[in-house]
């Protein structure tokens, strides 16, 4: 036989249970009372395969890629971990040159700019006379050919510094590590392959071609 106590006590914890499953249980945190309603429409499963598909397409995609570029870095590494110094030292070397050369080689066109302005100054000095020469823009045109003759004075002291030199190739043997034929003349009697004329002025610096000499060189054939 149990007690009244205990009698009221399990009464009381019974009673508390009915209030409980007649007032409901709440959702569960984190998911929307829509999903649990049983008036609500199903989702759509294929949708939803699929973009769990592409969702996995993609990351199987990226993983590749990823791969891929982590590969690429452990052979960068390796080589150069594999380098010694010397080597190195002799790639940092020849970066500096071609950096060197390609400046030279800037410089050598800015030379040939010059000079061509400088000639185009020196006919058109030649081409006043009288009067006019003394009143009109003579004084203008001297003061710009006298700029030109400096700046190139001071420029090419920069390039014989550097060791840049211009090729010579009037009336020599045509050669074609230096030079470009760009124009071949018929003359009879003449020995064939030696350059008559030079087109455009070529530059060496050491045993580096800044710019080859374009020429004109005979046939040596004789003219029909």
């Amino acid at each position: 036989m149990l007690d009244p106590e205990t009698k009221r006590s399990i009464l009381t914890r019974v009673e508390a249970a009915l209030e409980r499953l007649e007032a409901g249980d709440e959702f569960p945190e984190g998911i929307a009372p829509a999903l649990l309603d049983d008036d609500a429409a199903p989702p759509d499963l294929y949708a939803l395969l699929g973009q769990l598909t592409a969702l996995t397409r993609e990351v199987q995609l990226q993983g590749r890629a990823a791969n891929r570029m982590s590969a690429e870095v452990a052979q960068l590494v390796q080589q150069v971990a594999s380098l010694t110094e010397g080597q190195i030292a002799t790639r940092v070397t020849a970066a500096r040159r071609d950096a060197q050369a390609d400046l030279l080689g800037d410089l050598v066109e800015m030379r040939e700019r010059l000079a061509r302005a400088r000639d185009e100054a020196r006919k058109r000095l030649d081409s006043f006379r009288g009067l006019f020469a003394r009143l009109g823009s003579r004084p203008v045109v001297e003061a710009l050919l006298r700029g030109h003759e400096i700046a190139l004075e001071r420029l090419d002291e920069t390039l014989r510094r550097h060791g840049v030199h211009e090729i010579a190739a009037e009336g020599q043997p045509f050669d074609p590590n230096t030079m470009r034929a760009v124009e071949i003349e018929v003359r009879g009697g003449a020995a064939p392959g030696v350059v008559t004329e030079v087109v455009r002025r070529g530059y060496r610096s050491a045993d580096r071609i800044l710019r080859y000499a374009e020429v004109k060189i005979t046939s040596g054939e004789t003219r029909p």
